[in-house]
């Protein structure tokens, strides 16, 4: 079984949340925006060992106005992995009385706990609910709770610098334990580690493995086809192998990655007992904040092979792409919800998920932090586009706006994903025969929306004659060193090109504006950027 659904009310920074969960899912949202919430939700219900939280006074949300809730609710639904495979189960048939049928033919677990302030305190309930949400008449909701925990225990994986409030670091029985707590201080001192000292940690990984991990899930994978390229464009999994264990040099990556793992994973265990066959679900917070990418790639690879589900928050593109697609989860604080965005809203044909994955995924994986998309035709923009905003006042990367060229990957799979993860869209694109087409397919896939909100058409026929016909002819001139009155725009634009090339004319031109002032900057830029800036700030 595993933890398919969570849904919250009312707990610490998040007012409401509804996130659906994968074998292996990556979240990414801003800060405040209820990563952090979540996780000490799951690992004050499932991390610490017993049965059941009680809640705190600190749990509930606040408003804005410092207002406190006087109830809040967490449900987790957890799904078997195969249609029925509980009733056929030992381990699995001990949570019998709150399995629940779906029409899917999958059977579930809701798992619910409570809390209400009153005037005496908080006061906690824990129980187990059916599909619409009615409580189960239990005995003994207590154990079969604790049976769950016992079943799908939690690691919170995070930064150990500091002295973390929900993760005791404990005493083992074992040399291996004292061994890697002076590994781990040695790796955050960035000291030099001795070849001993490196195959103490192999070691010490190797015998956590045996002892706390089942061997099941760690398995080979079936060759990858061109639809999962697509689909998951760079894999790590490769680097995760951990069936040699041969000692390997001080300077090797995957020596230093794995004594950092085996760490953190002894530090979150929290002294609890596991049970054999138990299926962990980790809590992996921003593995990037102290690794280089390609450490990063190692310890990702690592993880990766470890049987249970992975819950993770990150910032790094790169990570975001060793996903699957379908496993990335965007988080967006809207007004008094948090919520949850997610790809297959969409239809997407095999040539639209090859495109994303180069032009996005592994080109351009950051765009997947933004608030909003700028989709222009070429380089010539990109380099105009966002000195133009900043000497308007807007600071384009601050506002969480990202300019994408989309010409080579079309402007139809960008919309779509953009649309799915709840990122914010706006085409710009030139008057002439291709610009024409490319704004009849973006109003093809408007759904209700207005026009302005994601289109801009420029009034000529490329960037460089719009801007010569609106204040900036004597920057053309000048570069292009014509100056009579008889020679026509295009020759004028033609030779300036050729003299500075296309981006070398677009700085001139943002030059030439910044000394002259925001005036100068076209009506239709400057309405542009005033209308995707206001849209953007919509998602803080």
């Amino acid at each position: 079984m595993y933890l398919e659904h969570i849904q919250i009310r009312n707990f610490m920074g998040l007012n409401q949340m509804s996130l659906h969960l994968d074998q292996s899912t990556a979240l990414m949202g801003e800060n405040s925006w209820g990563k952090t919430s979540l996780f000490r939700a799951l690992w004050r219900l499932l991390g610490q060992g017993a049965c059941c939280y009680q809640f705190v006074e600190d749990d509930f949300y606040r408003t804005e106005q410092n207002t406190t809730a006087d109830e809040l609710q967490i449900v987790l639904s957890y799904r078997e992995h195969r249609p029925g495979i509980s009733e056929h189960s030992a381990r699995l048939g001990r949570l019998e009385p709150v399995w629940v049928r779906h029409r899917d033919n999958y059977h579930r677990v809701h798992y619910r706990a409570r809390a209400r302030r009153t005037a005496q305190g908080v006061v906690s309930e824990h129980d187990f609910v059916d599909a619409a949400g009615i409580p189960i008449e239990l005995d003994n909701a207590a154990q079969l709770a604790h049976y769950l925990i016992e079943m799908n225990p939690v690691f919170r994986l995070r930064d150990s610098r500091g002295a973390p409030e929900d993760l005791p670091i404990v005493n083992l029985n074992g040399d291996y334990e004292q061994l890697l707590t002076r590994l781990s201080e040695q790796l955050a001192e960035e000291e030099e580690l001795s070849q001993q000292d490196i195959k103490a940690g192999l070691d010490a990984v190797r015998q956590l493995f045996e002892h706390y991990f089942t061997p099941q899930g760690a398995t080979s994978r079936a060759p990858r086809r061109a639809k999962d390229i697509a689909v998951h464009p760079v894999t790590l999994s490769q680097l995760g192998k951990l069936n040699d264990w041969q000692p390997m040099g001080e300077e090797s990556g995957l020596s230093l990655a794995l004594s950092a793992v085996a760490r953190t994973i002894l530090q979150a265990r929290g002294g609890r007992p596991i049970e054999v066959g138990s299926r962990p679900l980790l809590l992996i917070e921003d593995p990037e904040s102290r690794l280089h990418p390609t450490m990063l790639a190692v310890t990702w690879g690592i993880l990766e092979r470890f049987p249970g589900q992975k819950l993770v928050t990150t910032n790094s593109g790169d990570l975001l792409s060793a996903f699957p697609l379908n496993h990335l989860r965007r988080l967006v604080r809207v007004e008094h919800e948090t919520r949850s965005f997610h790809i297959g809203n969409e239809k997407y044909s095999g040539e639209d998920m090859r495109r994303i994955a180069f032009h996005v995924r592994i080109n351009r994986p950051m765009s997947l932090f933004a608030r909003y998309w700028l989709l222009v035709e070429g380089e010539t923009e990109i380099w105009l586009l966002s000195e133009l905003a900043r000497i308007c006042g807007y600071v384009l990367p601050a506002e969480g706006i990202r300019i994408i060229e989309f010409a080579q990957c079309g402007h139809s799979p960008l919309i779509k994903v953009a649309r799915d993860f709840g990122i914010g869209w706006h085409l710009l694109t030139d008057g002439d025969e291709a610009g024409q087409k490319y704004a009849q397919g973006v109003r093809s896939m408007l759904r209700g929306e207005r026009e302005t909100d994601h289109l801009t058409v420029l009034p000529r026929s490329d960037i460089e004659h719009y801007l010569f016909y609106n204040g900036l002819e004597p920057v053309f001139r000048q570069e292009a060193q014509i100056h009579d009155k008889h020679t026509p725009a295009s020759r004028i634009i033609e030779r300036a090109l050729s003299r500075r090339s296309k981006p070398g004319m677009a700085l001139a031109v943002v030059e030439s504006i910044e000394l002259q002032g925001p005036q100068l900057v076209p009506v239709e830029l400057r309405r542009m950027f005033a209308r995707i800036v206001a849209l953007a700030r919509r998602q803080r």
